[in-house]
């Protein structure tokens, strides 16, 4: 007798899925947002994926690649929700308000804060790409979104429907351009992934407009593809990696991963002897704390010598003056309770002095992270400062 076929769950049934899977995680708190996750159909925004793969893998919490350049690289994608809903929250969003999003992707963020701020107010998405603009606008079309997409360079926004009470950047900048504080109305937010070093997560910052510079409110962790300055204009490859893999039939495991532009200094013979480090039993030191993941994390990677930082945010450490050691950070899934160090223990003394750092300025967390933007008089870029204020 054949086995019946699984029922495959529809749309609606799995964005109610999803918004309880966000709602379990801590992402989504408000009932706007929550009101617009069950509303927009994500699959309306990535049809080739839906076509493909199916629903069910459209409502996965994932981010999902829509495009590549010639060297295989991403270029396009739809972001995890789960971070999505985050920076939703985040942006603080009312009824009626105006808002500008630098970055239109697939649209269907774009769909979610239109639904938020409702018929009384607007959005406008300003997009370089003509390709994923108009993918954009088909999405929104799709739904009767009443989110706009326009043509331009994001980094210049869009003066002639401001000022906004609020702005959000879909994709990553070491800056903060003049264009956005001008165009953010007195006490308007601003939200956008900081770069602090290239190659590694950013902090997704929320800056209010107070007079003549920006203040951080909130900051969240991720990683989001860099802001282009042209059409087709190449993304910068992922930083260095050093990488070992185990194969058995179908079956295949990570041995080790390293990765972080501190890579890019050592010889290959260096590079080849850390990996081989990183293969090798490690030396246990117990720190005698649980340290919160998040909270340390994005500790080292402000502080930590840039020429020593490698990891992210699963596996971050730091590596010995000349490659000769390693030491990364170990634990359970939320926190970090011990070091595992290989090779020259010069490593191992470094990480230890940087947890001491962090442990005497009161254990910081990303809402004591103090992101201050200013703009000096005839000066090209913005001033980012950063400090912590625990």
């Amino acid at each position: 007798m054949p086995a019946p076929a699984r029922r495959v769950p529809g749309s609606a049934r799995l964005r109610r899925q999803l918004v309880e899977q966000l709602e379990s995680n801590g992402c989504l708190t408000s009932p706007g947002v929550r009101r617009a996750f069950l509303a927009v159909p994500r699959e309306r925004f990535l049809p080739e994926i839906s076509k493909r793969e199916g629903l069910e893998r459209v409502y996965q919490n994932q981010a999902i690649v829509t495009a590549h350049d010639e060297r295989g690289i991403p270029t396009s994608s739809s972001s995890q929700p789960s971070m999505m809903a985050s920076m939703l929250e985040q942006l603080d969003l009312r009824p009626g308000q105006r808002v500008l999003e630098v970055g239109a992707g697939t649209g269907y963020n774009a769909a979610l804060l239109a639904k938020i701020v409702g018929a009384r107010g607007r959005v406008i998405s300003v997009e370089l790409d003509a390709a994923t603009a108009r993918g954009a606008r088909r999405g929104l079309a799709s739904v009767k979104s009443r989110a706009k997409v326009v043509r331009g360079d994001g980094r210049e926004g869009w003066p002639r429907l401001g000022p906004y009470d609020r702005i959000i950047v879909t994709a990553s900048t070491p800056t903060v351009t003049r264009a956005w504080h001008e165009q953010l109305s007195e006490g308007g937010l601003l939200e956008l992934p900081l770069v602090h070093r290239p190659g590694q997560v950013q902090a997704i910052v929320t800056l209010r407009k107070q007079a003549q510079a920006l203040r951080s409110e909130a900051v969240l962790y991720g990683g989001f593809m860099p802001l282009r300055d042209a059409p087709g204009a190449p993304v910068a490859p992922p930083p260095p990696s050093l990488g070992a893999t185990e194969r058995i039939g179908d079956q295949s495991r990570s041995l080790a991963q390293l990765s972080g532009e501190a890579l890019r200094r050592l010889s290959a013979a260096r590079r080849q002897r850390l990996l081989s480090l990183a293969l090798s039993e490690p030396r246990t030191h117990e720190l005698g704390l649980r340290a919160p993941r998040p909270a340390l994390n994005l500790y080292l990677m402000i502080e930590a010598p840039e020429d020593r930082l490698v990891g992210g945010w699963a596996r971050i450490g730091v590596i010995g003056e000349n490659g000769d050691g390693l030491a990364l950070m170990a634990g359970g899934a939320s926190t970090f309770t011990r070091i595992e160090s290989y090779g020259d223990s010069d490593a191992e003394r470094v990480l230890l002095s940087l947890i001491e750092g962090w442990k005497q300025r009161g254990r910081p967390a990303g809402h004591d992270l103090r992101v201050e933007v200013g703009f000096p008089p005839g000066a090209a870029s913005s001033d980012v400062r950063l400090s912590w204020g625990s």
